[in-house]
């Protein structure tokens, strides 16, 4: 009975975990127009600034990945909380001690970096969790983030609208609160069994994953449909505002909302489908189906405020059903390899970031967005690359 309450306690943690993370991971797609409009930052410069916050990611994604393999899935939590609360509420507090404003940016990178660290840890504790159905589960568990992340920008937005962009971070604080108490009274499955086979996180360092050429392959794929979906998280706000003048604090918040409410829709079903089609195969089709929507979105101009949400629906496989195959493959040393896949497809996302606020720049700020077409176009290449190669087992590690 005690080990089956623990057990309901971590799965209340790993869910509400992911639904935090969707409340913040999102609230950019409101803040960023606003922070652009109150520095009065070029493109380029904008370009740069989502770059610098996802290196942060990846950065810290990978100093996660150190912290897992040498002490656990649980410190890996509790670091990421910390580094949160403390982002969270230094946005606010820079400017009410008189530092210049624009060190609330770097009080961001806190937050982003928590997000590395709170990334790591969930899917690692995931992996340790899910062992049947793991592309079902997997799906349940970014269902919680779609959730949070279909929330978000509204809340953000009249937030915004009423109090000024600092406030969202600084109202998000007790939420952070409520999962992070409860993760340092839990027993994580690390501290039932010291073995490391038993715990599936110190079979393997960190270093040894990234010799794996799967690993790189698998982080590729990845790297790609993660650019994608924060494309139209970080950039579709701005795409509608400079090119169709549209509002970010009512449409563009809007179309985030509505985005996630596609996202998260697929996440609470489409995990059935994928079990009876295929990883593989999802990918593919999911792939083709944003292509798709894409396109149509683009064509109509500021009609596709309308249309292009309901990529949203197809994005939502991407990021489940790649790590159920890594999962899959590594089998017990998942953990530890699912957090370097995350690390290498972190840094891809941050240089497609750049890139894309660079085409802005460069051929206008109608292009960046739609260069989205483009990189699924380079997902399908990877995807083929990736059905190769799976075709050839994985020698574990001792």
């Amino acid at each position: 009975m005690a080990k089956l309450s623990r057990s309901v306690l971590l799965y209340l943690i790993l869910f509400g975990t992911m639904f935090f993370l969707g409340c913040i991971d999102n609230i950019k797609g409101v803040s960023y127009p606003l922070i652009k409009a109150e520095f009065n930052i070029p493109y380029e410069q904008q370009g740069m600034m989502v770059s610098i916050f996802s290196l942060a990611f990846v950065v810290f994604c990978f100093v996660g990945g150190m912290i897992l393999g040498s002490f656990g899935v649980k410190k890996t939590f509790l670091a990421g909380f910390v580094f949160m609360i403390t982002g969270l509420v230094s946005v606010f507090a820079f400017p009410l001690l008189g530092l210049p404003r624009i060190l609330s940016l770097a009080a961001l990178f806190f937050v982003s970096a928590a997000l590395g660290l709170l990334e790591v840890g969930s899917n690692a504790l995931a992996a340790q969790v899910f062992t049947t159905r793991v592309a079902l589960l997997m799906s349940l568990l970014h269902f919680f983030y779609g959730a949070g992340s279909s929330l978000s920008p509204r809340f953000s937005g009249a937030i915004a609208s009423g109090l000024g962009w600092r406030y969202i971070y600084l109202l998000s604080l007790p939420l952070a609160l409520i999962f992070f108490v409860p993760s340092i009274f839990a027993r994580f499955p690390q501290e039932d069994n010291s073995s490391s086979a038993a715990g599936g996180t110190r079979r393997v360092r960190f270093f040894t994953a990234l010799k794996n050429p799967m690993v790189w392959v698998i982080s590729v794929v990845m790297g790609l449909m993660v650019g994608i979906e924060v494309s139209s998280i970080n950039w579709a706000g701005l795409y509608f505002q400079d090119v169709y003048n549209l509002d970010p604090k009512t449409s563009g918040a809007a179309f985030i909302s509505n985005f996630f409410i596609f996202f998260t829709v697929s996440r609470l079903l489409s995990g059935f489908a994928i079990e009876k089609i295929g990883y593989l195969r999802s990918l593919f089709i999911a792939t083709l189906a944003a292509i798709l929507v894409f396109t149509i979105g683009f064509t109509i101009g500021a009609k596709g405020i309308h249309v292009l949400p309901a990529v949203g629906f197809f994005i939502a496989v991407f990021w489940p059903t790649t790590l159920a195959i890594g999962m899959g493959y590594f089998k017990e040393d998942a953990p530890v390899m699912t957090s370097a896949i995350i690390v290498l497809s972190g840094a891809l996302n941050s240089v497609m970031q750049f890139l894309i606020g660079l085409t802005n720049r460069v051929v206008g700020p109608a292009w960046g967005y739609r260069s989205c077409v483009v990189y699924a176009l380079g997902i399908i290449a990877a995807l083929v690359v990736l059905n190769k190669r799976l075709r050839h087992p994985y020698k574990e590690v001792c």
